[in-house]
């Protein structure tokens, strides 16, 4: 008998690599995507988490199942939008542009994980952990390619978290004290894995707008 989060995370390997191999990150990571690219993601990411921590302030105030989940400490809507201020300037909120796919995601946070503990559990995981491991990792890649430094990329750190490691510990252990039933515990692994779904979605459609443009390379910091 595996550990819940282990179960999870297993299920979620493959929808984990796929999301994380597509052509858009992979050329963002390597500078091959203009900036322009960079603030498209950085604002599709704000309608994502604007959703998902919303939900979060209503579970926190429910104190059910999911609210020892919803810590202000991952918070990212400030961060976000002082990036895309960095990025855009003093008007980013009327210059941005929602994705169909953001839209989609952002309909099935607000429709389940804002009504539903369990989907909301699954897409806090998926979402959050990934922040506070590769996403480390992207955002100093990012910073360093896009010579941005710590500005426009403060949604990579976590400063209320000073240590990651020890927090996803915790949040697995969570996890795995929840106890759910079977029908729930596999409705939490599957909507998991479409939330991943989802993610992977929102590269694809900013593949499509920011092409391989080898010429166009961002200049290293």
């Amino acid at each position: 008998m595996i550990d819940f989060s282990t179960r999870v995370r297993r299920a979620t390997m493959v929808q984990h690599r796929e999301a994380e191999t597509r052509g858009f990150i992979s050329r963002l990571l390597s500078g091959s995507v203009p900036l322009a690219g960079f603030a498209a993601l950085t604002a599709q990411y704000l309608t994502v988490y604007r959703e998902l921590e919303a939900a979060a302030e209503r579970v926190s105030a429910e104190a059910g199942l999911a609210a020892g989940f919803a810590d202000p400490a991952l918070t990212r809507v400030p961060s976000l939008e002082a990036d895309l201020a960095h990025l855009y300037g003093p008007d980013w909120e009327s210059t941005l542009t929602v994705l169909d796919s953001t839209r989609a995601y952002a309909d099935r946070l607000r429709d389940l994980a804002a009504t539903s503990p369990t989907h909301f559990i699954a897409h806090h995981y998926v979402r959050y952990l990934g922040d506070l491991s590769g996403g480390q990792m992207i955002g100093r890649t990012l910073a360093d390619v896009y010579g941005l430094g710590e500005a426009g990329t403060s949604f990579y750190r976590f400063e209320q978290i000073p240590d990651p490691r020890a927090y996803k510990v915790a949040y697995r252990a969570r996890l795995d004290a929840l106890g759910l039933p079977e029908e729930q515990a596999a409705a939490l692994v599957a909507e998991a894995q479409l939330a991943f779904h989802y993610n992977a979605e929102v590269f694809v459609e900013l593949g499509a707008r920011y092409p391989e443009d080898p010429e166009g390379l961002a200049p290293a910091a």
